[in-house]
């Protein structure tokens, strides 16, 4: 069963007061710990709904209900709604304008990969096409002693005069194996001191 009354007197720093029953009994205590939206500190004069509880041979008032302030909210919040809509709302639309360093960080590396894939693609292209454009030219072969046989050599390493054994040797080397050492004037005559 509720019961009616006013705050007759409140002790802040405490935490608890005394409520006044419209009944004329005695002055009933109540602590803040038993008091709804505490947010906003009883006052006195504030009109109250309680049930009456006996804890250890003294009554207290329990599952307060506070009147005067459901009004005062009420109030309260009707002014504030509009606030916090436009809160809310400032706070869900995109930022249009903003800076986003990730985006950006992700833009950057897939543009460096694709200039890493067509600058070598097309500085390929280039070179094709400045090799089509050259005029072929025929080269002069030094002349072979055995004209009758074709030379059985190879390209096996061997880079300087000291290790051929003929002139024709030499010649086969320095027309086929890249890396040869033999003709130090470059006029295609190799081993000139070995072999002439």
């Amino acid at each position: 069963m509720f019961n009616e009354g006013k705050i007759k007197t409140y002790n802040e720093d405490k935490g608890f007061g005394f409520i006044q029953i419209t009944e004329n009994r005695k002055d009933l205590f109540f602590h803040i710990s038993d008091f709804p939206n505490k947010q906003y500190p009883p006052k006195i004069g504030e009109r109250l709904k309680f049930s009456i509880f006996n804890d250890n041979g003294r009554m207290k008032a329990i599952d307060i209900i506070r009147l005067d302030l459901r009004i005062e909210e009420k109030q309260k919040l009707s002014y504030q709604r509009p606030q916090n809509y436009a809160q809310i709302s400032k706070k869900k639309r995109p930022q249009k304008n903003r800076f986003n360093f990730i985006k950006f960080l992700v833009g950057f590396f897939i543009f460096s990969v694709l200039l890493a894939i067509l600058i070598p693609f097309l500085s390929g292209i280039y070179k094709r096409e400045t090799l089509k454009r050259q005029i072929a030219t025929p080269t002069e072969r030094a002349p072979f002693s055995h004209s009758n046989s074709i030379p059985q050599y190879s390209c096996d390493g061997r880079i300087h005069c000291s290790q051929m054994k003929s002139y024709d040797e030499a010649v086969f080397f320095i027309n086929n194996c890249p890396g040869t050492k033999m003709d130090g004037d470059g006029d295609g005559d190799p081993c000139e001191g070995q072999f002439r």
